[in-house]
């Protein structure tokens, strides 16, 4: 059972819809003060109002492009300007990527700028109120379809070849990858803080719902696009039943640290979660080393912990 977060603070990327506020909904029912970091701030003040209605907690919005670099920066001095101890980062935002390859300011691909290396500079650049709080979590928000997922490092960017399916897929395998390395770093230090990662199974949201279908797809991305979409408003779970892992794994202190959260009926699509085991790929800790030293090199980021 979740244990309380009476008085703790909890930010969310991507809080203002889907399972992201499924998330935040069922931090606020345990007592969490929550910050929502998102771009849509007509969305996020409308979650703040559903967020009200549910408890008395102290709610917070910050507007942040995890795509932009500089919006990060700004996000992070305001909040470390505030002072107050992050008790849990809850690393969920994300996009489904768009049917032509696009490209950040930078050059980077923008799914994996979004949900890998925009999370892994908020998560850096925040580190200050994490190392503050006692026994803070980085909970990293992945997919069922990092189970099949591929990955070349010297082709992150898809010079080679776009799909968006392929796009979506390394996006959340560099989630997971991102929050087993993170643990790996963390316990050779002995740091107090813990990184998870957590997948909501099959889940309704918005991402697949709401992914237009242009005359640039082929066969296959329409294919994959549709049946993500039928499969989530046909099977999915609620985001607040969704976001069941997210809590546990920000929660609990009956799971080993570092591990990865998921429901544990019908091949990991919905039920009771729990502990769950990584696909191929993420279990290659090689891989997960050198995404790691890559995102340093592409972010110029320098890790301390």
């Amino acid at each position: 059972m979740p244990h309380s977060l009476k008085n703790k603070h909890v930010l969310i990327t991507g809080g203002a819809s889907g399972l992201g506020l499924g998330a935040a909904m069922r931090f606020v029912k345990l007592g969490a003060k929550i910050t929502i970091a998102d771009i849509n701030e007509q969305a996020a003040q409308k979650a703040l109002e559903q967020l009200q209605a549910l408890g008395s907690s102290t709610l917070r919005f910050e507007q942040v492009d995890l795509s932009d670099a500089k919006s990060i920066q700004s996000v992070a001095q305001r909040l470390l300007a505030c002072g107050e101890p992050l008790d849990v980062l809850v690393n969920n935002a994300g996009i489904y990527p768009p049917s032509l390859k696009t490209l950040t300011e930078e050059g980077h691909e923008l799914t994996f700028a979004i949900a890998h290396l925009g999370h892994f500079r908020l998560t850096h650049a925040l580190w200050p109120l994490l190392k503050a709080a006692s026994a803070a979590r980085v909970v990293s928000v992945t997919s069922l379809v990092q189970r099949t997922a591929k990955m070349n490092p010297d082709d992150l960017n898809f010079s080679m070849g776009y799909m968006p399916i392929k796009a979506y897929q390394q996006a959340k395998l560099s989630n997971l990858l991102f929050a087993l390395e993170l643990q790996r770093k963390l316990e050779a230090v002995g740091s107090s803080i813990s990184s998870y990662a957590a997948h909501p199974g099959v889940c309704r949201t918005q991402l697949g719902r709401n992914r237009k279908i242009s005359d640039r797809d082929n066969w296959w991305q329409r294919f994959s696009s549709k049946s993500l979409g039928w499969g989530q408003e046909n099977f999915g779970q609620t985001p607040e039943n969704g976001a069941s892992a997210i809590v546990v794994a920000a929660t609990s202190a009956d799971i080993p640290r570092g591990a990865f959260i998921g429901p544990k009926l019908l091949f990991e699509s919905f039920g009771i979660p729990g502990v769950v085991k990584p696909g191929p790929a993420a279990l290659n800790s090689q891989l997960g080393a050198d995404l790691w030293a890559r995102t340093e090199a592409l972010t110029g980021i320098q890790w301390t912990y």
